[in-house]
Protein backbone atom coordinates (compact mmCIF):
# COMPACT_ATOMS: atom_id res chain seq x y z
CA UNK A 1 0.00 0.00 0.00
CA UNK A 2 1.44 3.58 -0.95
CA UNK A 3 2.04 5.70 2.12
CA UNK A 4 -0.12 8.86 0.93
CA UNK A 5 1.83 12.25 0.28
CA UNK A 6 -1.11 14.47 0.35
CA UNK A 7 -4.94 14.51 0.57
CA UNK A 8 -5.68 13.17 -2.91
CA UNK A 9 -8.28 10.95 -3.88
CA UNK A 10 -9.68 9.34 -6.88
CA UNK A 11 -13.05 10.73 -6.77
CA UNK A 12 -11.75 13.78 -6.51
CA UNK A 13 -8.14 14.54 -8.12
CA UNK A 14 -7.77 18.14 -8.12
CA UNK A 15 -8.84 21.12 -6.00
CA UNK A 16 -11.28 22.14 -8.80
CA UNK A 17 -13.44 18.90 -8.91
CA UNK A 18 -13.23 19.68 -5.27
CA UNK A 19 -14.64 22.98 -5.91
CA UNK A 20 -17.20 21.66 -8.02
CA UNK A 21 -18.43 19.64 -5.37
CA UNK A 22 -18.63 22.17 -2.95
CA UNK A 23 -20.70 24.49 -5.38
CA UNK A 24 -22.68 21.56 -5.89
CA UNK A 25 -23.27 21.17 -2.29
CA UNK A 26 -24.13 25.22 -2.18
CA UNK A 27 -26.52 24.91 -4.98
CA UNK A 28 -28.44 21.90 -4.87
CA UNK A 29 -27.75 20.25 -1.57
CA UNK A 30 -26.52 17.09 -3.39
CA UNK A 31 -23.05 15.81 -4.12
CA UNK A 32 -24.40 13.28 -6.89
CA UNK A 33 -27.31 11.68 -8.40
CA UNK A 34 -25.36 8.14 -7.61
CA UNK A 35 -25.71 6.96 -4.60
CA UNK A 36 -21.77 5.34 -5.24
CA UNK A 37 -20.32 8.31 -6.11
CA UNK A 38 -22.27 10.67 -3.79
CA UNK A 39 -20.79 8.20 -1.34
CA UNK A 40 -17.41 8.49 -2.26
CA UNK A 41 -17.45 12.17 -2.98
CA UNK A 42 -18.66 13.03 1.03
CA UNK A 43 -15.54 10.68 1.92
CA UNK A 44 -12.97 12.72 0.15
CA UNK A 45 -14.42 15.51 1.39
CA UNK A 46 -15.16 15.25 5.16
CA UNK A 47 -11.65 13.40 5.25
CA UNK A 48 -10.70 17.53 4.54
CA UNK A 49 -13.19 18.89 6.94
CA UNK A 50 -14.89 20.84 3.94
CA UNK A 51 -18.86 18.80 4.35
CA UNK A 52 -20.20 17.57 7.29
CA UNK A 53 -23.32 16.07 8.07
CA UNK A 54 -24.21 12.38 5.88
CA UNK A 55 -23.62 11.81 2.11
CA UNK A 56 -27.25 11.75 1.71
CA UNK A 57 -27.66 15.22 3.30
CA UNK A 58 -23.86 17.27 3.61
CA UNK A 59 -23.60 20.43 5.09
CA UNK A 60 -20.60 22.86 4.21
CA UNK A 61 -17.81 23.86 6.88
CA UNK A 62 -16.38 26.90 7.10
CA UNK A 63 -13.50 25.69 5.81
CA UNK A 64 -15.48 25.30 2.01
CA UNK A 65 -15.41 28.97 1.66
CA UNK A 66 -11.42 28.87 1.21
CA UNK A 67 -12.56 27.15 -2.52
CA UNK A 68 -16.03 28.67 -2.74
CA UNK A 69 -14.31 32.71 -2.51
CA UNK A 70 -12.28 31.55 -5.17
CA UNK A 71 -15.37 29.84 -7.43
CA UNK A 72 -16.69 33.13 -6.99
CA UNK A 73 -14.19 34.99 -7.92
CA UNK A 74 -13.88 33.55 -11.41
CA UNK A 75 -11.31 30.95 -10.78
CA UNK A 76 -10.53 29.26 -14.11
CA UNK A 77 -8.39 26.43 -14.65
CA UNK A 78 -5.12 27.79 -14.79
CA UNK A 79 -5.63 28.97 -11.23
CA UNK A 80 -6.69 25.50 -9.77
CA UNK A 81 -3.41 24.32 -11.31
CA UNK A 82 -0.84 26.48 -10.20
CA UNK A 83 0.22 28.63 -7.04
CA UNK A 84 -3.23 30.16 -7.03
CA UNK A 85 -4.80 26.73 -6.25
CA UNK A 86 -1.82 25.45 -4.05
CA UNK A 87 -2.42 28.76 -1.74
CA UNK A 88 -6.37 27.35 -1.21
CA UNK A 89 -5.22 24.27 0.08
CA UNK A 90 -2.52 25.96 2.05
CA UNK A 91 -5.46 28.13 3.60
CA UNK A 92 -7.39 24.72 4.65
CA UNK A 93 -4.63 23.00 6.03
CA UNK A 94 -3.07 25.65 7.89
CA UNK A 95 -6.90 25.16 9.83
CA UNK A 96 -6.39 21.65 9.93
CA UNK A 97 -3.33 21.95 11.52
CA UNK A 98 -4.81 24.22 13.75
CA UNK A 99 -7.71 21.75 15.10
CA UNK A 100 -4.89 19.02 15.29
CA UNK A 101 -2.68 21.23 17.95
CA UNK A 102 -5.88 22.23 19.50
CA UNK A 103 -7.31 19.18 20.45
CA UNK A 104 -10.11 19.01 18.17
CA UNK A 105 -10.85 16.06 15.62
CA UNK A 106 -9.35 15.79 12.08
CA UNK A 107 -9.31 12.57 10.00
CA UNK A 108 -6.94 9.94 9.94
CA UNK A 109 -6.45 10.75 6.39
CA UNK A 110 -5.08 13.70 7.41
CA UNK A 111 -3.02 12.75 10.23
CA UNK A 112 -1.49 9.99 7.89
CA UNK A 113 -0.59 12.68 4.96
CA UNK A 114 0.98 14.80 7.48
CA UNK A 115 3.00 12.26 9.43
CA UNK A 116 4.62 10.93 5.70
CA UNK A 117 4.77 14.61 4.46
CA UNK A 118 7.20 14.99 8.37
CA UNK A 119 9.24 11.68 6.98
CA UNK A 120 9.31 13.36 3.16
CA UNK A 121 11.00 16.36 4.73
CA UNK A 122 12.86 14.62 7.58
CA UNK A 123 14.45 12.71 4.69
CA UNK A 124 15.35 14.76 1.39
CA UNK A 125 19.02 16.61 1.88
CA UNK A 126 18.43 20.45 2.24
CA UNK A 127 20.81 21.05 -0.44
CA UNK A 128 18.00 19.57 -3.09
CA UNK A 129 15.04 20.11 -1.52
CA UNK A 130 13.41 23.04 -3.21
CA UNK A 131 14.33 21.72 -6.85
CA UNK A 132 12.64 18.42 -5.72
CA UNK A 133 9.82 20.43 -4.52
CA UNK A 134 9.62 22.38 -7.81
CA UNK A 135 9.74 19.06 -10.15
CA UNK A 136 6.04 17.37 -9.83
CA UNK A 137 7.19 14.03 -12.04
CA UNK A 138 10.10 13.91 -9.29
CA UNK A 139 7.63 13.99 -6.60
CA UNK A 140 5.40 11.15 -8.04
CA UNK A 141 7.83 8.82 -8.87
CA UNK A 142 8.50 9.39 -4.94
CA UNK A 143 5.59 8.61 -3.77
CA UNK A 144 5.33 5.53 -5.90
CA UNK A 145 7.78 3.88 -4.22
CA UNK A 146 6.57 4.95 -0.76
CA UNK A 147 5.39 1.84 0.28
CA UNK A 148 5.61 1.67 4.22
CA UNK A 149 7.53 5.25 4.99
CA UNK A 150 11.15 4.03 4.88
CA UNK A 151 12.27 4.09 1.01
CA UNK A 152 12.04 7.89 0.91
CA UNK A 153 15.14 7.45 3.48
CA UNK A 154 16.90 4.83 1.33
CA UNK A 155 16.12 6.42 -1.60
CA UNK A 156 18.34 9.55 -0.46
CA UNK A 157 20.80 7.72 1.11
CA UNK A 158 22.26 6.36 -2.12
CA UNK A 159 24.46 9.09 -4.22
CA UNK A 160 23.39 10.65 -7.65
CA UNK A 161 25.10 8.26 -9.64
CA UNK A 162 23.21 5.30 -7.86
CA UNK A 163 19.96 7.11 -7.72
CA UNK A 164 19.86 7.18 -11.59
CA UNK A 165 21.10 3.96 -11.66
CA UNK A 166 18.06 2.69 -9.42
CA UNK A 167 15.76 4.90 -11.67
CA UNK A 168 16.58 3.22 -14.61
CA UNK A 169 16.65 -0.36 -13.35
CA UNK A 170 13.04 0.57 -11.79
CA UNK A 171 11.73 2.03 -14.87
CA UNK A 172 12.33 -1.65 -16.94
CA UNK A 173 10.59 -3.29 -14.49
CA UNK A 174 7.41 -5.00 -15.56
CA UNK A 175 4.38 -5.48 -13.79
CA UNK A 176 2.82 -8.73 -12.78
CA UNK A 177 0.64 -8.53 -15.83
CA UNK A 178 3.56 -8.71 -18.07
CA UNK A 179 5.39 -11.58 -16.60
CA UNK A 180 5.46 -14.31 -13.94
CA UNK A 181 8.04 -13.39 -11.81
CA UNK A 182 9.01 -15.77 -9.28
CA UNK A 183 12.51 -14.91 -6.90
CA UNK A 184 11.31 -12.65 -3.74
CA UNK A 185 13.23 -9.89 -5.33
CA UNK A 186 11.47 -10.10 -9.12
CA UNK A 187 8.07 -10.19 -7.12
CA UNK A 188 8.87 -7.26 -4.88
CA UNK A 189 10.17 -5.34 -7.95
CA UNK A 190 7.05 -6.10 -9.81
CA UNK A 191 4.42 -5.56 -7.11
CA UNK A 192 5.76 -1.91 -6.71
CA UNK A 193 5.67 -1.22 -10.27
CA UNK A 194 1.83 -2.41 -9.72
CA UNK A 195 1.11 0.17 -7.28
CA UNK A 196 2.91 2.81 -9.21
CA UNK A 197 1.11 1.34 -12.36
CA UNK A 198 -2.93 2.21 -10.38
CA UNK A 199 -1.37 5.72 -9.48
CA UNK A 200 -2.84 8.13 -11.74
CA UNK A 201 -0.66 11.02 -13.03
CA UNK A 202 -2.99 13.57 -11.60
CA UNK A 203 -2.12 12.81 -8.05
CA UNK A 204 1.16 14.89 -8.87
CA UNK A 205 -0.67 18.06 -8.45
CA UNK A 206 -2.17 17.32 -5.14
CA UNK A 207 1.50 15.86 -3.46
CA UNK A 208 2.63 19.34 -4.88
CA UNK A 209 0.43 21.91 -3.44
CA UNK A 210 0.17 19.90 0.17
CA UNK A 211 4.02 19.76 0.19
CA UNK A 212 4.31 22.98 -0.95
CA UNK A 213 1.97 24.08 1.99
CA UNK A 214 3.80 21.71 4.82
CA UNK A 215 7.11 23.69 4.06
CA UNK A 216 5.23 26.64 3.77
CA UNK A 217 4.42 26.37 7.60
CA UNK A 218 7.62 25.04 8.26
CA UNK A 219 8.71 28.44 7.63
CA UNK A 220 5.93 29.85 9.22
CA UNK A 221 5.57 28.03 12.57
CA UNK A 222 9.17 26.92 12.86
CA UNK A 223 9.53 24.39 15.95
CA UNK A 224 5.96 24.80 16.93
CA UNK A 225 5.32 23.17 13.94
CA UNK A 226 3.29 19.57 14.96
CA UNK A 227 4.80 16.16 14.86
CA UNK A 228 2.99 13.34 14.76
CA UNK A 229 4.12 9.92 15.76
CA UNK A 230 4.19 7.05 14.08
CA UNK A 231 0.85 5.95 15.66
CA UNK A 232 -0.97 9.28 14.58
CA UNK A 233 -0.94 10.76 17.89
CA UNK A 234 0.60 14.75 18.30
CA UNK A 235 4.06 14.05 19.98
CA UNK A 236 3.66 15.77 23.43
CA UNK A 237 5.10 19.47 23.59
CA UNK A 238 4.22 19.65 19.96
CA UNK A 239 2.44 23.40 19.49
CA UNK A 240 0.67 25.41 17.25
CA UNK A 241 1.11 29.03 16.96
CA UNK A 242 3.95 31.72 16.44
CA UNK A 243 3.41 32.21 12.93
CA UNK A 244 1.15 34.21 11.36
CA UNK A 245 -1.25 34.45 13.77
CA UNK A 246 -3.97 32.71 12.25
CA UNK A 247 -2.92 29.40 14.59
CA UNK A 248 -3.68 29.24 18.28
CA UNK A 249 -0.95 29.37 20.32
CA UNK A 250 -0.96 26.83 22.87
CA UNK A 251 0.66 26.54 26.33
CA UNK A 252 2.19 23.42 27.03
CA UNK A 253 4.72 22.80 29.77
CA UNK A 254 7.38 20.22 30.13
CA UNK A 255 8.89 19.47 32.98
CA UNK A 256 12.77 18.38 33.32
CA UNK A 257 13.16 15.21 35.16
CA UNK A 258 14.83 15.48 38.52
CA UNK A 259 18.87 15.25 38.47
CA UNK A 260 20.08 12.64 39.58
CA UNK A 261 22.86 12.51 42.43
CA UNK A 262 24.87 9.77 40.27
CA UNK A 263 27.38 10.70 37.38
CA UNK A 264 25.90 10.15 33.85
CA UNK A 265 28.39 8.19 32.81
CA UNK A 266 29.43 5.28 35.62
CA UNK A 267 31.35 2.27 35.74
CA UNK A 268 31.13 -0.04 38.82
CA UNK A 269 34.11 -1.96 39.12
CA UNK A 270 35.68 -4.88 41.57
CA UNK A 271 36.20 -8.54 42.32
CA UNK A 272 34.14 -11.18 41.12
CA UNK A 273 30.85 -11.42 43.81
CA UNK A 274 31.53 -8.13 44.73
CA UNK A 275 28.19 -6.68 43.82
CA UNK A 276 28.59 -4.65 41.39
CA UNK A 277 25.55 -5.34 39.23
CA UNK A 278 23.54 -5.20 42.37
CA UNK A 279 25.21 -1.75 43.17
CA UNK A 280 23.89 -0.55 40.45
CA UNK A 281 20.35 -2.24 40.64
CA UNK A 282 20.36 -0.75 43.95
CA UNK A 283 20.87 2.81 42.51
CA UNK A 284 18.03 2.66 39.84
CA UNK A 285 15.60 1.54 42.37
CA UNK A 286 16.29 4.04 44.82
CA UNK A 287 15.92 7.08 42.73
CA UNK A 288 13.17 4.78 40.07
CA UNK A 289 13.66 5.28 36.24
CA UNK A 290 13.39 3.78 32.95
CA UNK A 291 16.32 1.07 32.09
CA UNK A 292 17.59 -0.68 28.77
CA UNK A 293 19.96 -3.03 29.38
CA UNK A 294 22.80 -5.22 27.31
CA UNK A 295 26.16 -6.87 27.61
CA UNK A 296 28.86 -6.44 25.88
CA UNK A 297 30.64 -9.34 24.47
CA UNK A 298 33.84 -9.64 21.70
CA UNK A 299 31.24 -10.13 18.96
CA UNK A 300 29.65 -6.95 20.00
CA UNK A 301 29.71 -3.90 17.56
CA UNK A 302 29.00 -0.32 16.97
CA UNK A 303 25.67 -1.35 14.81
CA UNK A 304 24.70 -3.91 18.08
CA UNK A 305 24.75 -0.96 20.58
CA UNK A 306 23.46 1.67 18.35
CA UNK A 307 21.57 0.15 15.56
CA UNK A 308 21.68 -0.48 11.82
CA UNK A 309 19.44 -1.84 8.93
CA UNK A 310 18.54 -5.06 9.54
CA UNK A 311 16.61 -8.07 7.69
CA UNK A 312 12.69 -7.66 9.07
CA UNK A 313 10.55 -10.62 7.73
CA UNK A 314 7.46 -9.21 5.91
CA UNK A 315 5.03 -11.42 4.48
CA UNK A 316 2.56 -11.23 1.22
CA UNK A 317 -0.87 -12.09 1.47
CA UNK A 318 -1.52 -15.13 -0.09
CA UNK A 319 -5.02 -17.40 -2.17
CA UNK A 320 -6.80 -19.57 0.64
CA UNK A 321 -5.87 -22.13 -1.75
CA UNK A 322 -2.17 -21.73 -1.36
CA UNK A 323 -0.75 -23.73 2.17
CA UNK A 324 2.62 -22.70 3.52
CA UNK A 325 4.44 -24.44 6.23
CA UNK A 326 6.28 -23.24 9.31
CA UNK A 327 9.81 -25.21 9.59
CA UNK A 328 7.96 -28.13 11.83
CA UNK A 329 5.22 -28.74 9.38
CA UNK A 330 2.24 -26.87 10.62
CA UNK A 331 -0.14 -24.81 8.31
CA UNK A 332 1.59 -21.15 7.95
CA UNK A 333 -1.03 -18.74 9.00
CA UNK A 334 1.66 -15.58 7.63
CA UNK A 335 1.68 -15.53 4.03
CA UNK A 336 4.16 -15.58 1.91
CA UNK A 337 7.38 -14.55 3.23
CA UNK A 338 9.56 -11.67 1.79
CA UNK A 339 12.48 -9.78 3.58
CA UNK A 340 12.52 -6.16 3.79
CA UNK A 341 15.54 -4.13 5.72
CA UNK A 342 14.80 -1.61 8.30
CA UNK A 343 16.51 0.69 11.17
CA UNK A 344 16.84 -1.77 14.01
CA UNK A 345 17.93 0.55 17.00
CA UNK A 346 20.84 -0.64 19.48
CA UNK A 347 20.05 -0.06 23.31
CA UNK A 348 21.49 3.13 22.96
CA UNK A 349 18.88 4.96 20.57
CA UNK A 350 16.01 3.28 22.55
CA UNK A 351 17.58 4.49 25.58
CA UNK A 352 17.56 8.23 24.02
CA UNK A 353 14.65 7.74 21.90
CA UNK A 354 12.80 7.28 25.60
CA UNK A 355 14.80 10.38 27.39
CA UNK A 356 13.64 12.31 24.21
CA UNK A 357 10.39 11.33 24.57
CA UNK A 358 9.83 11.34 27.94
CA UNK A 359 11.80 14.73 29.30
CA UNK A 360 10.52 14.03 32.53
CA UNK A 361 11.53 10.53 33.33
CA UNK A 362 14.96 9.53 33.48
CA UNK A 363 16.34 7.16 32.15
CA UNK A 364 19.81 4.82 32.53
CA UNK A 365 21.43 2.29 29.61
CA UNK A 366 22.98 -0.32 31.78
CA UNK A 367 26.20 -1.77 30.09
CA UNK A 368 27.23 -5.32 31.52
CA UNK A 369 30.81 -6.37 31.43
CA UNK A 370 31.74 -3.19 29.65
CA UNK A 371 35.49 -4.32 28.90
CA UNK A 372 34.28 -7.72 27.33
CA UNK A 373 33.79 -5.96 23.93
CA UNK A 374 36.16 -3.24 22.45
CA UNK A 375 33.96 -0.40 24.22
CA UNK A 376 36.16 2.12 22.11
CA UNK A 377 34.77 0.42 18.61
CA UNK A 378 31.42 -0.27 19.90
CA UNK A 379 30.91 3.40 21.39
CA UNK A 380 32.66 4.80 17.97
CA UNK A 381 32.02 8.99 17.41
CA UNK A 382 29.12 8.58 19.80
CA UNK A 383 32.27 8.48 22.73
CA UNK A 384 32.39 12.34 22.28
CA UNK A 385 28.91 12.85 23.39
CA UNK A 386 29.91 11.48 26.70
CA UNK A 387 31.40 14.88 27.63
CA UNK A 388 28.36 17.20 29.57
CA UNK A 389 27.72 20.30 29.83
CA UNK A 390 26.93 21.57 33.75
CA UNK A 391 23.29 20.90 32.87
CA UNK A 392 24.33 16.99 32.12
CA UNK A 393 23.79 17.58 28.38
CA UNK A 394 26.01 16.60 25.56
CA UNK A 395 29.59 19.46 24.53
CA UNK A 396 28.87 18.43 21.58
CA UNK A 397 26.88 16.58 18.91
CA UNK A 398 26.82 14.91 15.72
CA UNK A 399 25.30 14.97 12.79
CA UNK A 400 22.15 12.27 12.71
CA UNK A 401 22.58 9.84 9.35
CA UNK A 402 18.97 9.56 7.39
CA UNK A 403 18.06 6.46 9.08
CA UNK A 404 18.34 7.80 12.88
CA UNK A 405 16.44 10.95 11.23
CA UNK A 406 13.89 8.80 9.67
CA UNK A 407 13.95 6.67 13.31
CA UNK A 408 13.25 9.43 15.29
CA UNK A 409 10.75 10.87 12.81
CA UNK A 410 8.86 7.74 13.15
CA UNK A 411 8.36 8.46 16.67
CA UNK A 412 7.39 12.11 16.07
CA UNK A 413 10.71 14.34 16.74
CA UNK A 414 12.73 16.30 14.20
CA UNK A 415 16.33 15.22 14.81
CA UNK A 416 19.09 16.36 12.92
CA UNK A 417 21.70 16.50 15.50
CA UNK A 418 22.27 13.57 18.07
CA UNK A 419 22.97 15.05 21.80
CA UNK A 420 22.59 12.99 25.25
CA UNK A 421 20.15 14.74 27.26
CA UNK A 422 20.73 15.35 30.78
CA UNK A 423 18.22 12.85 31.66
CA UNK A 424 20.08 10.06 29.84
CA UNK A 425 22.86 8.30 31.49
CA UNK A 426 25.21 5.65 30.92
CA UNK A 427 26.17 2.87 34.06
CA UNK A 428 28.34 -0.40 33.36
CA UNK A 429 30.38 -2.76 35.10
CA UNK A 430 33.46 -3.99 34.46
CA UNK A 431 36.08 -6.52 36.37
CA UNK A 432 39.40 -5.60 34.47
CA UNK A 433 40.54 -8.72 36.00
CA UNK A 434 38.60 -10.80 33.98
CA UNK A 435 40.50 -13.25 31.68
CA UNK A 436 39.53 -12.26 27.77
CA UNK A 437 38.85 -8.36 28.16
CA UNK A 438 39.76 -5.71 26.16
CA UNK A 439 41.64 -2.87 28.22
CA UNK A 440 39.78 0.81 28.15
CA UNK A 441 42.33 3.34 26.56
CA UNK A 442 42.69 6.76 28.53
CA UNK A 443 40.25 8.97 26.35
CA UNK A 444 37.73 6.84 27.47
CA UNK A 445 38.17 6.23 30.94
CA UNK A 446 38.17 9.68 31.40
CA UNK A 447 35.15 10.24 30.45
CA UNK A 448 33.50 8.18 33.71
CA UNK A 449 33.60 8.61 36.80
CA UNK A 450 33.95 4.93 38.99
CA UNK A 451 32.96 3.20 41.87
CA UNK A 452 35.11 0.35 43.52
CA UNK A 453 32.92 -2.57 45.06
CA UNK A 454 36.40 -4.23 47.19
CA UNK A 455 36.57 -7.63 48.08
CA UNK A 456 36.91 -6.63 52.05
CA UNK A 457 33.24 -5.19 51.99
CA UNK A 458 30.56 -7.81 53.77
CA UNK A 459 28.20 -10.05 53.09
CA UNK A 460 24.91 -8.77 53.49
CA UNK A 461 22.79 -12.34 53.24
CA UNK A 462 20.68 -12.87 55.48
CA UNK A 463 21.59 -13.91 59.16
CA UNK A 464 22.66 -17.75 59.09
CA UNK A 465 22.29 -18.10 55.75
CA UNK A 466 25.90 -16.55 54.98
CA UNK A 467 28.12 -20.26 56.29
CA UNK A 468 30.06 -22.63 54.24
CA UNK A 469 31.39 -25.57 55.83
CA UNK A 470 34.85 -26.61 54.65
CA UNK A 471 36.82 -29.84 56.63
CA UNK A 472 33.65 -30.60 58.97
CA UNK A 473 33.72 -27.20 60.21
CA UNK A 474 31.34 -25.04 59.90
CA UNK A 475 32.25 -21.18 59.20
CA UNK A 476 31.47 -17.75 59.06
CA UNK A 477 30.80 -17.12 54.68
CA UNK A 478 32.45 -13.48 55.35
CA UNK A 479 35.38 -15.12 57.96
CA UNK A 480 36.52 -17.97 55.66
CA UNK A 481 36.34 -15.69 52.51
CA UNK A 482 38.13 -13.42 54.29
CA UNK A 483 40.90 -15.42 55.99
CA UNK A 484 41.17 -17.19 51.85
CA UNK A 485 41.77 -14.00 50.08
CA UNK A 486 44.36 -13.04 53.05
CA UNK A 487 45.93 -15.68 52.44
CA UNK A 488 45.90 -14.88 48.44
CA UNK A 489 47.42 -11.61 48.85
CA UNK A 490 50.15 -12.82 51.07
CA UNK A 491 50.75 -14.83 47.69
CA UNK A 492 50.69 -11.76 45.68
CA UNK A 493 47.26 -11.95 44.18
CA UNK A 494 45.76 -8.65 42.69
CA UNK A 495 42.82 -7.73 44.57
CA UNK A 496 40.84 -7.51 41.36
CA UNK A 497 41.00 -11.36 41.23
CA UNK A 498 40.16 -11.91 44.97
CA UNK A 499 36.79 -13.08 46.38
CA UNK A 500 34.06 -10.85 46.39
CA UNK A 501 31.43 -11.52 49.27
CA UNK A 502 28.47 -12.66 46.62
CA UNK A 503 31.06 -14.89 45.00
CA UNK A 504 28.63 -17.52 45.92
CA UNK A 505 25.05 -17.64 46.32
CA UNK A 506 22.98 -18.40 49.20
CA UNK A 507 21.99 -21.69 47.61
CA UNK A 508 25.37 -22.44 46.72
CA UNK A 509 26.81 -22.17 50.15
CA UNK A 510 25.74 -25.36 51.12
CA UNK A 511 26.04 -27.44 47.90
CA UNK A 512 29.60 -29.30 48.45
CA UNK A 513 29.10 -29.36 44.74
CA UNK A 514 28.97 -26.06 44.44
CA UNK A 515 31.86 -24.45 46.02
CA UNK A 516 34.11 -27.02 44.28
CA UNK A 517 32.98 -26.18 40.69
CA UNK A 518 32.57 -22.55 41.53
CA UNK A 519 35.17 -21.53 44.18
CA UNK A 520 37.96 -24.18 44.10
CA UNK A 521 37.91 -24.37 39.62
CA UNK A 522 38.04 -20.41 39.73
CA UNK A 523 41.17 -20.54 42.52
CA UNK A 524 42.87 -23.50 40.16
CA UNK A 525 42.26 -21.87 36.67
CA UNK A 526 42.21 -18.20 36.95
CA UNK A 527 43.74 -16.91 40.24
CA UNK A 528 46.75 -19.39 39.86
CA UNK A 529 46.71 -20.63 36.68
CA UNK A 530 50.38 -21.13 37.17
CA UNK A 531 51.37 -21.74 40.47
CA UNK A 532 48.57 -23.93 41.94
CA UNK A 533 50.95 -25.63 44.10
CA UNK A 534 50.81 -22.56 45.95
CA UNK A 535 47.46 -23.18 47.48
CA UNK A 536 46.27 -26.86 46.79
CA UNK A 537 47.83 -29.73 47.84
CA UNK A 538 47.34 -31.79 45.03
CA UNK A 539 48.53 -31.70 41.69
CA UNK A 540 45.40 -31.88 39.71
CA UNK A 541 41.91 -30.41 39.74
CA UNK A 542 40.66 -34.10 39.72
CA UNK A 543 42.68 -34.84 43.01
CA UNK A 544 41.47 -31.80 44.33
CA UNK A 545 37.79 -33.05 43.97
CA UNK A 546 38.65 -36.34 45.46
CA UNK A 547 40.39 -34.77 48.55
CA UNK A 548 37.31 -32.38 48.68
CA UNK A 549 34.96 -35.37 49.25
CA UNK A 550 31.51 -33.62 49.47
CA UNK A 551 32.74 -31.30 51.80
CA UNK A 552 34.27 -33.00 54.67
CA UNK A 553 38.26 -33.06 53.13
CA UNK A 554 40.52 -29.50 53.04
CA UNK A 555 42.42 -28.96 49.83
CA UNK A 556 43.86 -25.43 50.39
CA UNK A 557 46.92 -25.20 51.88
CA UNK A 558 46.07 -22.14 54.62
CA UNK A 559 44.75 -22.69 58.16
CA UNK A 560 41.70 -21.49 59.16
CA UNK A 561 41.46 -20.01 63.21
CA UNK A 562 39.78 -21.82 65.42
CA UNK A 563 37.91 -18.56 66.50
CA UNK A 564 36.49 -18.16 63.43
CA UNK A 565 34.29 -21.56 64.03
CA UNK A 566 30.75 -20.68 64.48
CA UNK A 567 28.83 -22.49 67.50
CA UNK A 568 27.11 -25.02 65.26
CA UNK A 569 30.37 -25.60 63.74
CA UNK A 570 31.54 -27.20 67.06
CA UNK A 571 28.94 -29.32 67.07
CA UNK A 572 29.11 -30.31 63.46
CA UNK A 573 32.52 -31.34 63.90
CA UNK A 574 31.50 -33.48 67.13
CA UNK A 575 28.80 -35.42 65.05
CA UNK A 576 30.80 -35.92 62.15
CA UNK A 577 33.77 -37.90 61.76
CA UNK A 578 36.40 -36.00 59.59
CA UNK A 579 37.73 -38.24 57.32
CA UNK A 580 41.67 -38.74 56.54
CA UNK A 581 41.08 -37.58 52.65
CA UNK A 582 43.33 -39.17 50.65
CA UNK A 583 43.71 -39.50 46.65
CA UNK A 584 46.58 -41.07 44.92
CA UNK A 585 48.60 -39.69 41.79
CA UNK A 586 51.97 -40.60 40.25
CA UNK A 587 53.73 -38.54 42.57
CA UNK A 588 52.07 -40.13 45.58
CA UNK A 589 49.62 -40.30 48.02
CA UNK A 590 48.45 -36.87 49.15
CA UNK A 591 46.58 -36.19 52.36
CA UNK A 592 44.35 -33.12 53.43
CA UNK A 593 45.62 -31.48 56.12
CA UNK A 594 42.89 -30.84 59.24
Amino acid sequence: MLQPLSLYSSELKGTRQIAGSLVSVRDTGQLSSNEVSRNRYFNSLSNQALVEGTAATPKLTPLASHYLDAVDAGADDSFWQGDSGDGVELNVVRQLVQRLTSGHKVSDSFKLAWFNAQNFFDNVPPSILMSVLSDRNQLLSLFRLNSNGWEIARYYRLTDVERAAFDAAFAKVLPTSDWSPSAPIEIAAAKYKDAAGSVQADVRFRISGFLNAYNHLRTELGSNLPRLDRQLVLRAGSTAGGGSGNITDIETATVAATRLPFPHQLIVTGCPGSGKSHYVDQLIESVGCAVFRTQFHPESSFFDFVGAYKPQPVYEPIDASLQFEEGDGSPSLRGRPLIDYRFVPGPLMQGLAHAISNPAENVVVVIEEINRGNAAAILGDMLQLLDRTSDGESRYHLAATPEVRAYFAGLGHSLDVIRLPANLYLWATMNSADQGVFPLDTAFRRRWSYVYKGYTEPCLYLSGQAKIVYAGQQYEWNAFRGALNHHLVELGIHEDKLIGPYFLTEQQLVEPASILEKLFLYLWDDVLRFRQDSLFIAKSFSLVSAVWAAGNGSPLKFQLPASIVTSEGTELAASVAQPATQASSEQGTVTGEP
